[in-house]
């Protein structure tokens, strides 16, 4: 888990899709997939419902975007 995905889960979190996080982050929506695909793989769960356009994260994701909001404002206060 990297901050960068960290930052990646919480703009999609606040933006609502992929796509208008990747606008935000300044990157591609593909990157954006593959950052969360890698996050998913190394948590070993789903955080997203793909079933459904677009995809939307699922409620036990909430826990992981209230940390992962924490570790990204401890990290900038350094």
């Amino acid at each position: 888990m990297s901050l960068r995905q960290l930052e990646t889960l919480v703009a999609i979190a606040d933006a609502g899709s992929f796509h208008a996080a990747a606008d935000r982050l300044g990157v591609t929506q593909s990157a954006v997939s593959m950052q969360m695909k890698a996050l998913e793989d190394d948590l070993q769960t789903s955080l997203f419902d793909r079933s459904r356009r677009p995809p939307g994260l699922r409620e036990t994701a909430d826990p992981l975007v209230t940390q992962a909001r924490q570790i990204l404002r401890q990290y900038e206060g350094f």
